[in-house]
């Protein structure tokens, strides 16, 4: 016999000897145990929704809610709105900014319950429990004005979904419900107040932020104020300067950008309504707040005030617990009587650096808000450029400059270049150290109305840096930034460029 018809026949040995040792093994096994289904919920009979009420909202006069969070009722107001509709409120918060579509919807579901699904008829009260419903999440009212009444329960949500919840209204059948529908059930009264602290900035308004200042624990203040001016003959390229912690122009898209933050500010949520005693005032940390952020407006005065954070606890993965941060409580002017949660990240206030706020081009003023530049440097040259305004005798009045240098008129094409490349000086590195070299140069220019500047002028010094090749820009007697060298050589060939009707070069 052949290797191969051998290893054959031994295969099929081998089968029938497995099949027979199947064969008693089966019949000799132990019955199947039936694992207990109690626990088990019975699937929804995916029946029709049924409408277990078909009242119109208009009837409601009030709508009692219980759940672990309290009891409270939600009644008309007495109002309608422009549509002529119910406007609903809860008493004990009328003086709050309720939202009053949430309210309205509660209430309008309510009155024309409509189920999901059918899930079965228990027929003894403990076996609600499997549907939570023995201790519901919560229980609803709704009593009308002919004095009938619709009442429901709410239980656990359904199993493997995120969208149905059980419920039911005479005890014995359970239904499955929306829980977009009646997830509004289970929350308390504070979740019905608008969770805005401030209103949306009207763009098309003529409010304008005048100054705003932003105190911080144990940190100098951020004040910025709007140097915008009515006269429609100005020419402004920086609308808001920093007077504190430095003295600079701010960047013109994230300086207004910063100025308005407070407007459309949102809360995650409401913690408290109503007076706020002194001892919870200390206990959210508004007594001595982290930040207080203060918009002042051609209109009114808006605050902010944020005190201490709220936190949970929670495990690492090595198990260790740690206070993991829910957000920061804090009050508005808009409603002193609400206690709100925010989401710190959404307050650009409580983190940002005032350095990324200040713009490179720290000092540039209008030409012709000017009566004089004084400059000197260290080769002895002193010059003083002098600035006089014409009028033509035209209706349209255009606006015609005499310049003069040393007493003696000059070159306006001329004059305007040497003081575009003056007020060219951009910072590079903010620099805010005492220590810097030799004086290299100072301009100081002189302004017609003597609220402008320092005492009517700003004085702007160029400095040897001591600790590497660049120079320090200083404003006013306050060291500011460092540029590169390049600026002051620079300047110094420009300047005899200027006295000797050459060129003047508007790089450096």
């Amino acid at each position: 016999m052949g290797k191969n018809a051998r290893i054959i026949v031994f295969s099929l040995i081998g089968l029938a000897v497995l099949g027979a040792v199947a064969a008693v093994l089966m019949l000799t096994a132990p019955e199947k145990v039936e694992e207990p289904q109690e626990n088990i919920l019975p699937q929804t009979q995916n029946v029709q929704s049924v409408k277990l009420s078909e009242r119109d909202a208009k009837d409601v006069t009030s709508l009692e809610i219980t759940n672990d969070k309290g009891s409270y009722s939600i009644t008309p107001s007495g109002n309608t709105d422009a549509d002529g509709n119910i406007i609903w409120t809860i008493a004990e918060l009328a003086f709050a900014p309720l939202d009053t579509s949430s309210l309205k919807l509660a209430v309008e579901y309510a009155a024309t319950f409509e189920t999901r699904e059918f899930a079965e008829t228990v027929s003894d009260a403990s076996e609600l429990a499997k549907y939570g419903l023995d201790k519901p999440t919560a229980t609803v009212k709704a009593v009308f004005g002919d004095g009938s009444e619709f009442s429901f329960r709410l239980g656990s949500d359904v199993p493997n979904t995120a969208t149905t919840a059980y419920m039911t209204a005479d005890g014995k059948n359970v239904y499955t419900a929306y829980k977009s529908r009646t997830d509004s059930y289970r929350g308390g009264k504070l979740d019905f107040v608008s969770c805005s602290a401030m209103p949306a900035y009207d763009q098309n308004g003529s409010e304008e932020v005048k100054l705003l200042t932003v105190e911080r624990y144990n940190q100098e203040p951020i004040v910025l104020e709007n140097i915008l001016t009515d006269d429609p003959d100005a020419i402004q390229v920086y609308s808001y300067r920093m007077v504190s912690p430095y003295t600079a122009y701010v960047d013109l898209t994230d300086g207004p950008t910063f100025a308005y933050s407070i407007f459309g500010l949102n809360a995650l949520k409401v913690v408290e309504a109503g007076k706020i005693s002194d001892e919870k005032r200390v206990a959210y940390g508004l007594e001595t707040p982290f930040c207080t952020i203060k918009a002042e407006t051609n209109v009114k005065t808006y605050t902010v005030t944020l005190g201490t954070g709220a936190y949970h606890t929670e495990t690492d993965d090595d198990g260790k617990e740690y206070e993991a941060l829910d957000g920061i409580f804090g009050t508005s002017s808009e409603h002193p009587d609400i206690v709100y949660l925010f989401d710190m990240s959404a307050i650009s206030a409580m983190s940002i650096d005032p350095e990324k706020l200040i713009s490179k081009l720290f000092l540039m003023p209008y030409i012709y808000d000017l009566d004089s530049i004084h400059y000197s440097d260290s080769t002895g040259r002193s010059i003083d450029f002098g600035v006089k305004l014409l009028e033509s005798a035209e209706a349209n009045k255009d606006i015609v400059g005499e310049y003069t240098v040393n007493g003696e008129k000059w070159d306006e094409q001329q004059f305007k270049n040497l003081y575009q490349f003056f007020i060219s000086a951009a910072g590079e590195e903010l620099y805010l150290d005492s220590d810097k070299g030799e004086l290299i140069a100072e301009i100081t220019y002189n302004y017609l109305d003597k609220a402008d500047g320092i005492d009517g002028k700003d004085v702007v010094r160029f400095y040897e840096s001591t600790n590497d090749r660049k120079t320090v820009i200083e404003l006013n007697g306050k060291n500011i930034f460092k540029t590169r060298r390049l600026y002051t050589t620079q300047l110094f060939k420009n300047v005899e460029s200027f006295m000797n009707g050459g060129e003047i070069v508007l790089t450096y």
